[in-house]
């Protein structure tokens, strides 16, 4: 259940970035693709200092998740890729 809400979270957070930034190139896809793999990475670093599993909804786990999308959406519009 854990992974599944990290892509979750990742997906949302795709879809509000696209509102944010809605001329980047590459498109919905590639914005989407990038918060889930942020959100995957978040969920894992979580799970690594014991914050949560791939098993159970963790709000700690959660929120890095959602960090970790956030993050990986701002690195690539900031590099411009």
């Amino acid at each position: 259940m854990g992974l599944l809400s990290w892509i979750v979270i990742g997906l949302l957070v795709g879809i509000i970035a696209r509102r944010f930034f809605p001329g980047r190139p590459g498109g919905v896809l590639l914005t989407l693709v990038l918060a889930v793999v942020g959100a995957l990475i978040g969920g894992y670093v979580s799970a690594f200092f014991n914050y949560g599993t791939l098993a159970e909804m963790e709000p700690r786990a959660m929120l890095i998740a959602l960090a970790g999308a956030v993050i990986m959406v701002l690195i690539v519009k900031k590099l411009r890729i």
